[in-house]
């Protein structure tokens, strides 16, 4: 049954983007009077520190009852949606290479405390990163140098020392694209990939980085848009019980926020609408859909969900369930926090974060 606080909260688990530095009406309406509970930034939306800052503290005046969440992907080289002055870290295959020939470096803590501080003085609260894939194949498409290694103990002991450098700061990390997404040799954002992984060769490779990630209590995890054959077949992991619930959940022990990636992407939307997909992935585990930049697919997908919970085919547990995960995550980290608590905007671009970059470079 859908009650009238169920109804009001539906929109908490939608993260939208949209065009331009601007939101339109209609973006501004489904955060307002469909309590939409995340706005994702992108290159598009951020012109200036400045431009970028007031526009953040505009979108959260549009929160209706728990605060909004701002996210961005802030991983460091090609994958960076914010002008300089902010530091431009270089892809994490750096911080890999040089934890490897130095196991002792505490670089990656470093890079995660200047991220944190950066994106935490532009009020943002969730940063999609960092990329715990193994990069496993040369000709992968979409990782590649966005991975710390081919190697998993290092992707593990770097990917955990930017997560704890992040959220000693107050800026939640997230790591992706569980379960793996190295070994790919096609790129989901235009397609739909396909391993023939079985659980045998994850648990060798490509879930120790999760499994670490998970003992440094990361606050949220990213879905793959990818189908693994030897665990669900024909079913993508976001879309998947045995991978979100059965390995995730039950087996990994994760207890925070399961994110599915865009699910305006190729990989999902070539085969289905987004309503479909929103219910899908929620079903399977997702407790945040990120649902593109379409004011008008959203407000359709948000209705196809309510009817969803009211046809019983959304169970009223699971909406409960990924509610108060959603609750207990936004009290931790999208609370408006006190002036003199959060990083000034001049340490953006600082000379100390500037003297890391310069650093990192020359030991390259």
């Amino acid at each position: 049954m859908l009650t009238r606080e169920l109804q009001k909260n539906i929109g908490q688990f939608f993260m939208m983007g949209f065009e331009g530095i601007t939101p339109s009406q209609e973006t501004i309406w489904l955060m307002q009077k469909r309590n939409v509970g995340g706005i994702i930034l992108f290159r598009s939306n951020c012109s200036s520190v400045k431009q970028t800052h007031e526009l953040i503290e505009q979108l959260k005046k549009n929160a209706t009852d728990l605060p909004l969440c701002i996210a961005i992907d802030h991983e460091g080289g090609r994958v960076n949606r914010l002008p300089k002055p902010f530091t431009h870290f270089p892809p994490m295959a750096f911080l890999g290479k040089l934890y490897e020939r130095m196991p002792s470096s505490q670089l990656g803590l470093e890079v995660g405390q200047a991220m944190g501080r950066e994106l935490s003085a532009l009020g943002v609260h969730l940063n999609f990163a960092p990329v715990l894939d193994v990069d496993t194949n040369p000709v992968n498409p979409v990782i590649g140098d966005r991975s710390f290694s081919n190697k998993p103990e290092i992707v593990s002991k770097v990917g955990c020392q930017l997560i704890q450098g992040m959220q000693i700061m107050g800026v939640a990390a997230c790591g992706k694209h569980f379960p793996g997404h190295g070994d790919t040799d096609e790129d989901s954002h235009e397609v739909l990939p396909r391993l023939a992984h079985n659980m045998k060769r994850l648990e060798s490779l490509e879930l120790l980085p999760f499994e670490a990630a998970i003992q440094e209590n990361v606050a949220t995890i990213m879905t793959a848009h990818v189908v693994y054959d030897g665990i669900d077949k024909n079913t993508p992991a976001t879309f998947s019980v045995k991978i979100l619930r059965d390995i995730l959940r039950d087996e990994l022990k994760f207890e925070g926020l399961i994110v599915s990636d865009d699910l305006s992407m190729g990989a999902i939307a070539k085969h289905g609408s987004l309503e479909e997909a929103c219910e899908k992935a929620f079903i399977a585990g997702c407790d945040l859909l990120i649902t593109g930049k379409d004011p008008k697919k959203i407000a359709l997908a948000l209705d196809h969900f309510a009817r969803a919970i009211e046809e019983e085919r959304i169970p009223t547990q699971r909406v409960e369930q990924a509610l108060e995960r959603m609750t207990v995550f936004k009290k931790h980290f999208c609370r408006p926090r006190r002036e003199d608590l959060r990083p000034k905007l001049s340490l953006i671009g600082s000379k100390g974060h500037q003297e890391l970059l310069n650093k990192i470079n020359q030991m390259a």
